[in-house]
């Protein structure tokens, strides 16, 4: 099972790389932060327990 986290962290770095391109590494990490606090809390919010992978 991916966690939450993880699937937050991965979609906040695609975002990131979409429109950081010429960001200083301080301001692109400021995107990243502020991407991936409201994206982690609405996962928590729409699936408490995670999200199960289908293999």
């Amino acid at each position: 099972m991916i966690t939450n986290e993880q699937r937050a962290h991965d979609i906040a770095l695609t975002l990131l790389q979409s429109r950081a391109k010429d960001l200083k590494p301080i301001e692109a990490y400021h995107e990243y932060v502020n991407s991936l606090l409201p994206i982690l809390k609405e996962i928590d919010k729409d699936f408490p327990n995670g999200i199960k992978e289908h293999l």
